[in-house]
């Protein structure tokens, strides 16, 4: 029988292991209501499986698999499972509960419509005005995180879930799960209502007061400061705090949702110790820059410490990615306490190779995967990577893997591998440049086809950067993957020059010998138009 997926830690480096393999989940999330109906799904798992990404993130709804209290229906899950395993692919499940981008649509009527058994947030008198609303919008439902009666209700519904993929499972399909989504309160900065009143009265949690203390160095520095105060004194937050501080009313409510959702994870872990997660709504970002404007008391970059501290069986925390800073949004996630993993993100090739090169992530997925336009750029990136996942895992736990995207204005960027340095360049430039100067003037490249096809958002361009990314696979010996990049090596020890270029090709057994290029083709390492790869060896010839 298949082993259970587990998320192996070593040396500051994490890999999810399947089938007893490093595996690198790449592909993409659904929309979020196709995974409801299993005929509206049959149309594309086909188109999935020949895209060559070889994971799906779909949604399971509390609505739908607990419509009347106790009352459990999963023939949508077995549904999934069934026809994820059929295309040969693996799945992510998302557990729609009580939260969900910050509100309640997906908890069942029958929590929705007993607000005195299940109470709602209250952002009091003047809320902030919330994102992807407008003016006459019928109200959205937000349930109170603080209602021990949801967590109660929420957690049976999860636990009976879990406990039906380890009864049905057998194949482990399902690899991970992400518990909720999207949480915290929008519209307010501190949950008002009376349970929420209550704990703002009650001790700050000791556990908090001593990650401040042993894990300072993991805290911003602004939150430190704020929080410092709990350090030596076992007071409330209201004692602490008062009213209008929104860095501890995030801080109260990032505690308050950590809770919640890392004591569903632990609880579903009892009946399957599958990899568990929660995803987040960044912030804070321009045009959100309180909590409140975006969802306060999420797993935010700022507060990954305070969850880290209140939900220890949380596997790691995800960052949602829409924003076009990305590598910073990366940078933030990935550590060697929380390993980077994308659930949601735009079609744009470039930033898989970023996650899985230079953050150490193990996986990327883009937003709308249905939409996909046959033979789009992320397919051919996802095809690339999965090719290479062994030699991909083993460079990133030693330490020798370099991945890149070069944005608009950034003509290089440099790395090294102990005495070598690597600079790797913008192509199109300096093939331009060069021809300019034997009186050639080239024109503007075509604006690559797009991503997607009849997606809601609309027109997702190709990613023109230069991108990809190199691996040392031994002494002076580099593979690099990717498109649009030259590569120039230096050492200050002796003097390095190419000794032979051979093209890769992608077949479907995985990258295989091609040409060996020379003359003019190495000006064409990496092919401008199209992912392609190239095995570099150096020939060191001494000191000048």
């Amino acid at each position: 029988m298949p082993t259970i997926p587990t998320l192996e830690r070593q040396s500051g480096h994490a890999r999810l292991v399947v089938d007893g393999k490093p595996f690198l989940c790449i592909g993409g999330e659904l929309h979020n209501s196709s995974s409801s109906d299993r005929g509206y799904m049959a149309q594309y798992w086909g188109k999935l499986a020949a895209s060559k990404v070889n994971t799906v993130i779909a949604t399971v709804s509390w609505e739908q698999v607990e419509p009347t209290e106790g009352n459990f229906d999963f023939s949508i899950v077995d549904g999934l499972i069934e026809d994820a395993k059929a295309a040969g692919l693996r799945l992510v499940l998302i557990w729609f509960g009580a939260f969900k981008n910050a509100s309640s649509t997906y908890a069942p009527s029958w929590v929705r419509g007993d607000p005195s058994r299940f109470p709602r947030a209250d952002r009091g008198l003047e809320p902030m005005q919330t994102p992807f609303s407008y003016k006459g919008s019928m109200p959205r439902p937000t349930l109170s995180v603080f209602s021990v009666d949801l967590f109660e209700a929420d957690k049976a519904a999860y636990c009976r879930f879990m406990a039906h993929l380890a009864e049905t499972d057998e194949d482990h399909t399902v690899i991970m799960v992400q518990v909720e989504n999207e949480v915290g309160l929008l519209g307010a900065a501190r949950d008002l209502s009376a349970a929420a009143l209550a704990a703002w009265q009650q001790p700050v949690p000791e556990a908090l007061r001593k990650a401040l203390v042993s894990r300072e160095s993991s805290f911003d520095p602004g939150l430190a400061q704020t929080l410092r105060p709990i350090a030596d004194s076992d007071g409330s937050w209201a004692d602490h705090f008062g009213d209008g501080n929104p860095v501890a009313d995030e801080t109260f409510m990032a505690w308050a949702f950590a809770e919640y959702v890392g004591g569903l994870a632990a609880a579903g872990k009892e009946f399957l110790n599958l990899p568990a997660y929660a995803n987040a709504w960044i912030g804070p970002q321009p045009g959100q820059d309180l909590p409140g404007n975006y969802p306060s008391g999420g797993p935010t970059a700022k507060m990954l410490p305070v969850w880290k501290a209140a939900a220890p069986a949380l596997d790691f925390l995800a960052p949602d990615i829409y924003v076009p800073y990305s590598a910073e949004v990366m940078a933030q996630y990935a550590s060697p306490e929380n390993p980077l993993f994308i659930p949601e993100a735009r079609f744009r090739a470039g930033d898989v190779f970023l996650s899985v090169g230079r953050f150490g992530g193990f996986g990327y997925h883009v937003f709308g995967l249905e939409d996909g336009r046959e033979g789009n750029q992320f397919s051919s990136a996802a095809q690339a990577i999965i090719s290479l996942t062994q030699e991909i895992v083993d460079a990133q736990r030693e330490g020798r893997i370099f991945g890149f995207a070069l944005e608009e204005n950034e003509d290089d960027v440099v790395t090294e591998f102990g005495s070598v340095t690597v600079s790797i360049r913008n192509a199109a430039k300096l093939y331009t440049a060069m021809l300019l100067d034997a009186g050639v003037v080239l024109p503007p490249p075509p604006e690559l086809p797009g991503e997607t096809e009849g997606a809601a958002h609309g027109h997702t361009p190709g990613d023109n950067r230069p991108f990809g990314l190199v691996i040392e696979t031994g002494p002076l010996e580099y593979l690099v993957v990717g498109q649009g990049a030259l590569f120039d090596f230096h050492s200050k020890d002796s003097v390095l020059e190419v000794d032979s270029v051979r093209e890769l090709r992608l077949t479907p057994d995985g990258w295989q010998e091609g040409r060996l290029l020379n003359g003019d083709e190495r000006l064409q390492v990496l092919q401008s138009d199209r992912i392609s790869a190239s095995f570099i060896r150096l020939l060191d010839v001494g000191r000048d």
